[in-house]
């Protein structure tokens, strides 16, 4: 038995049994270096308090009353004074003394009251982040896309969806159609973005528009005078294609057909080289139309093909993966945008 500061008995044993926790609230150990005046007084105490009963503690101190914490706290009086009671009997002594109709805090209680200020105002903290979760406004996004989408689409979408979230970290990288898949695949990134990519095994491929192949050429050139552009339109012209077997180069051979194909006077990797290539006036190439709406900054013209010749806009992610919501909030502003409605209201140029 120990005597406390108001000369009480009190069982030191009491202290270090094992309170059962409130699978309803929070639970908050606040070792004795916390508490002020207890680090000396009872070194080596561990005192169990729930964050409620702090709250209500707290209450009491700044109002004076059992009925105006019971208020503010919208409670019952009853629940504030067990609450009081509980911990005064956890720490052995008490916290207030009534003069008149208030309660005045001991010395003791004035202490614990701004040693809780830091338990408080981390809690604060956690309750704002929880709420700003909530709103999508904070964590990060990683996205890797192949260049058309990263050029065309990605940059608008991060614009407006990130102007509400300063607190959001963003993180855009570009690579080739295997690099983006991998990228997801190995977690190096939450969201990939390319142009008709292949199924593979672990991700979800999500088709989220429809672009068209467009064929593009230098200004002056006589597809200038055509609606379309169809296969027979490109015999005898000076081709400029992609790779062999890259998926551009397997989505556009069947449309030119082998004997086209030979006029080919260059192959290259990307979209961009082969715009630049046309704007050059080296030969004419097939676009994607995401690459096509950004004709201006090359110094080409576009025509769409005729059949259309559809690609896929995809969106790859982890299969059987819950999507984060900072995730779903930006794959909805990326929906919203007028450009990539455009895509999908698009015709078909059939003639």
């Amino acid at each position: 038995m120990n005597a406390c500061r108001n000369g009480s008995a009190y069982d030191m044993r009491e202290h270090n049994r094992v309170w059962p926790g409130n699978i309803h609230s929070y639970e908050i150990f606040v070792p004795p270096i916390s508490l002020g005046y207890m680090r000396s007084k009872w070194t080596g105490v561990t005192f169990v308090f729930t964050l409620r009963q702090l709250e209500i503690f707290r209450g009491v101190i700044r109002t004076r009353t059992t009925v105006g914490a019971a208020r503010a706290l919208r409670v019952s009086q009853p629940a504030v004074s067990n609450a009081i009671r509980q911990m005064e009997a956890r720490i052995g002594f008490p916290l207030f003394e009534r003069v008149g109709s208030r309660l005045i805090p001991t010395p003791d209680a004035e202490e614990i009251y701004h040693d809780s200020e830091a338990i408080f105002s981390l809690y604060n903290a956690f309750t704002h982040r929880i709420e700003a979760h909530r709103r999508s406004e904070i964590g990060s996004l990683r996205i890797v896309s192949t260049p058309p989408i990263a050029n065309a689409l990605i940059p608008n979408a991060l614009k407006s969806f990130s102007a509400p979230r300063p607190d959001l970290r963003v993180h855009l990288d570009t690579r080739r159609m295997d690099g983006v898949m991998e990228a997801v695949e190995m977690r190096m990134a939450d969201l990939g973005f390319a142009l008709n990519p292949p199924e593979r095994e672990g991700l979800e491929i999500s088709t989220i528009a429809k672009a068209q192949m467009v064929c593009a050429f230098a200004p002056g050139h006589r597809f200038e005078e055509l609606a379309t552009v169809s296969a027979s339109d490109l015999e005898g012209e000076r081709l400029i294609l992609f790779e062999p077997n890259s998926r551009l180069d397997v989505l556009t051979r069947g449309f030119l057909g082998d004997g086209i194909r030979q006029g080919a006077v260059a192959q290259v990797r990307y979209t961009s080289i082969a715009c630049l290539m046309a704007e050059a006036d080296l030969g004419v190439t097939l676009v994607d139309s995401l690459t096509g709406v950004n004709g201006h900054r090359y110094g080409i013209n576009v025509r769409p093909l005729s059949p259309a010749l559809p690609v896929p806009v995809a969106l790859i992610t982890r299969r059987n993966e819950p999507a984060k919501r900072v995730h779903t909030a930006f794959l909805g502003a990326l929906r919203a945008m007028e450009a990539l409605r455009d895509l999908n209201s698009a015709p078909a140029f059939d003639e």
